[in-house]
């Protein structure tokens, strides 16, 4: 066998050294001596082709020589080529270290990458020598909570999930063991040895991600036991939006007649939210039931977001978009409902015609505005580049309402549902724009047909592929964000004919404000400040601000510390020509009407290549403070940091009375992140 990779630093190709490598070698293969040097040679090239090679010699020498090369910078290629050689030599690796040959001591960072790179029942048949040794910390350290979820027997997950229980974890960490016995339960079934009711006190938590977490895994659970305490967290004061929407969530997931029940009961709540969430988590588990309060919700909800929200959970629901048409008043639906319900309906690769139909006569709209000739096109798109505003546009574009961000990326910022759209202006002609928006369905490009998951409970997912593992299925939505369906779930698996992007997107718009997206869409990539493509400029930021309770609290430096996970922050992208606007500023950050505002901060991270000097270019007001990794910098213009290769942390610290006009950040010298 010869390999075809080469190395011409010495004039010596690698490939014959490796001439003739068989399966089924000895142990003591005199061919190990030369791959020992290979796989530490200072080439990142070398180094993968003896990896591959020794995955021909299937020994336990073999792999830990594979392994070693972990000792040595790594890259995604190499990384991957070790796992797959790690995975070819997993058998004897495996009887290696359970008969103790191949210790684990000194080695935990090659042990972690061997356990997650097997095949999860090959990880399992170790997995309880290996955690014999090494106790659950109590911050978690180590890759062991997650690898019990993916691998462990019912008996580990029992240890994890009493360590959880007895307070044997702190918060991160106890959200993290939860979130793994949740995957445990979804994608392998596996569960605990005890009973479920163990999980009560972690549904009552009041750290929020434990209590999301947990009322996730009685979803998986689905024990009646489990019914009574969920409907508790709904009812229970103060809690928590994300809290109670994901117990209703719960409950959904739960099935059975005990959560049917505890729905029903919810259809009477004060709290429209709740009414809202409880019929359309009843609508899964019964949707005649459910009919009388999905047609209240059309007649009550004023709010086109939650309606919105309301429509992608119902029409989840197969065959419902039919049956909810058929019960709809003829008039009375109010127009934030209908809207929502039109964009639902027709997005996602769905066309529910009769729901669309049934909507738009019950809430008194006008007619589609989908049925849009050539001509029509041409005169839109002339028109657009006589009379439209590109800089109006750009705003039009971001409208929530619109949800375009929440599909697509311009300069690597935004969701990767749609087509990336950096230099859709530069490579499309605009009546093409114009149609792609008006007629989303006309032509679709390649790899952005919808697909179609139907579980076997009748749920309906679409979106695209995201990704795929042997266990489940990711989509993303049309809602920008991303849905795992476990395999093990599912019924049928289609490619719809329909694109994702719904029909009669521009319906809330007048003409003007179409005018002026299609010129900014017809602008982006050509030269000038609606090109995206140039680097070294922030493009996505997460601003925050200080205000008079955190000082009293002794918390006025959280922006320097805090995640970027942290509730505090909200994450924003910058317009194109890579800015963040002073009404853009105020409006991300404005303090309620009885706070005082002490300091906004907007923070993004960099990654630079190698050590050394970083130049930072800071276009900025007065009193505007640059701070790198928690220490001041400088201030607007100029400065040089000495920094260590990898990412570091970036803030601007403003004055609350001084917000710019204009705050842009730029660095010929690194990589700012785009998510």
């Amino acid at each position: 066998m010869i390999f075809r990779l080469h190395t011409w630093r010495s004039g010596v190709c690698l490939g014959a050294l490796l001439v003739g490598l068989n399966l089924g070698q000895a142990a003591d293969d005199p061919r190990l001596v030369p791959l020992s040097r290979l796989v530490q040679d200072d080439s990142p090239k070398v180094r993968l082709e003896a990896l591959r090679a020794l995955a021909k010699i299937p020994t336990a020498e073999s792999a830990a020589l594979a392994l070693s090369v972990l000792d040595r910078p790594m890259d995604p290629t190499l990384d991957y080529a070790l796992w797959l050689t790690v995975n070819d030599l997993a058998e004897p690796w495996i009887a290696a270290l359970q008969a103790g040959t191949w210790k684990p001591e000194g080695r935990e960072k090659q042990l972690e990458f061997a356990l997650k790179a097997l095949k999860p029942d090959q990880a399992s048949r170790v997995l309880s020598q290996v955690l014999a040794s090494r106790p659950l910390t109590r911050d978690g350290q180590g890759p062991w909570i997650e690898l019990i979820g993916a691998a462990g027997s019912p008996r580990e997950l029992q240890q994890l999930m009493d360590q959880a229980v007895a307070g044997g974890f702190d918060n991160p960490a106890t959200g993290r063991a939860l979130k793994a016995l949740g995957e445990a339960a979804r994608l392998r079934k596996a569960r605990p040895a005890g009973e479920a009711r163990s999980v009560i006190p972690l549904l009552r938590s009041p750290d929020e991600t434990i209590q999301i977490e947990a009322l996730r895994l009685a979803s998986q659970w689905k024990d009646p036991a489990l019914v009574t305490a969920v409907v508790e967290v709904v009812n229970a004061a103060g809690t928590r939006p994300s809290v109670r929407s994901t117990a209703l969530e719960s409950l959904r997931l739960m099935g059975g007649k005990e959560s049917q029940a505890a729905l029903v009961g919810l259809l009477q709540s004060t709290d429209p939210s709740v009414r809202r969430s409880a019929a359309a988590a009843l609508s899964y588990l019964d949707l005649n039931a459910a009919l009388p309060a999905l047609v209240a919700v059309t007649q009550t909800t004023t709010d086109e977001a939650a309606a919105l929200e309301f429509w992608r959970s119902v029409l989840g629901v197969k065959g419902a978009g039919k049956r909810i048409a058929e019960a709809l008043p003829e008039q009375g639906i109010t127009p934030a409902v209908a809207r929502a319900g039109l964009r639902a309906g027709r997005e996602g690769g769905r066309n529910e015609l009769d729901l669309v139909l049934a909507l738009t006569k019950g809430a008194g709209l006008t007619g589609e505005s989908g049925a849009a000739g050539a001509e029509v096109i041409k005169d839109l798109a002339a028109k657009a580049q006589a009379k439209g505003d590109p800089y109006r546009g750009e705003w039009i574009y971001r409208r929530a309402d619109l949800a375009c961000v929440s599909c697509h990326a311009i300069g690597g910022v935004g969701a990767r549902v749609g087509p990336d759209m950096t230099s859709i202006g530069a490579s499309a002609p605009p009546d093409y724009l114009v149609e792609a928006v008006l007629l989303p369905n006309a032509k679709i490009k390649e790899g952005y047909h919808s697909l179609i998951l139907t579980t076997k409970d009748g749920t309906e997912y679409t979106g695209t592929l995201a990704r795929e593992t042997p266990q489940e299925v990711i989509l993303r939505t049309a809602a920008g964000t991303e849905q795992a369906v476990a395999k093990a779930d599912l019924e049928k698996r289609e490619q719809g004919t329909l694109s994702l992007m719904p029909g009669g997107l521009l319906d809330p718009l007048n003409e003007q404000e179409q005018l002026d997206l299609f010129a900014f869409l017809s602008r982006l990539g050509k030269p000038g400040d609606f090109d995206a493509a140039q680097g070294g400029v922030a493009r996505y930021w997460r601003l925050g601000q200080t205000v008079h309770t955190d000082a009293q609290a002794g918390q006025e430096q959280w922006p320097l510390t805090a995640p970027w996970t942290d509730k505090r922050w909200a994450a924003t992208p910058a317009l194109v020509k890579g800015v963040l606007t002073k009404g853009l500023i105020d409006e991300v950050t404005k303090a309620q009407a009885w706070t005082a505002r002490l300091g906004v901060y907007a923070g993004t991270d960099l990654t630079v290549p190698k050590d050394g000097p970083v130049r930072l270019r800071l276009l900025a007001g007065p009193g505007a403070e640059l701070w790198v990794d928690g220490q001041k910098l400088g201030g607007a213009g100029e400065s040089t940091a000495q920094l260590k290769a990898g990412s570091h942390r970036i803030l601007v610290k403003l004055d609350p009375k001084q917000v710019p006009a204009e705050l842009r950040l730029e660095s010929p010298d690194g990589s700012f992140s785009l998510n």
